[in-house]
């Protein structure tokens, strides 16, 4: 019996805007306590597990996809601000967001 854990890399969008970051995976049949979000150095690291299992009295007959444990990490741009970093999970879509370092915004300077 094979007993090591299979992850899938889930499907992942990570965007630029003049604020910060925003990075958003995909975690269908995923729960929030089954979520485990961190950062390693300049690495964010993500693992998310899947618990689901048949309902009692059920026998799968087909199945055209797997509820699937995911696994991911992504290395974080030198101007996101990991302290001010938010995760949020809701209809199986992850979305963190961090905003950039203060000192690399771009400053207008009045001119007088």
């Amino acid at each position: 019996m094979n007993t090591e854990e299979k992850f899938t890399v889930p499907s992942t969008q990570f965007v630029e805007n003049p604020d910060g970051y925003v990075l958003k995976a995909l975690l269908p049949g995923i729960a929030k306590e089954d979520t485990e979000l961190h950062v390693e150095g300049r690495t964010l690291v993500l693992k998310a597990k899947s618990h689901y299992q048949n309902p009692a009295g059920f026998r799968q007959v087909a199945a055209e996809f797997e509820h699937e444990s995911y696994a991911m990490s992504a290395d974080l741009p030198e101007m996101a601000d990991v302290g001010t970093m938010t995760a949020k999970l809701e209809n199986g879509l992850l979305t963190v967001t961090i905003k950039k370092r203060p000192e690399t915004q771009p400053k207008k300077i009045e001119i007088l």
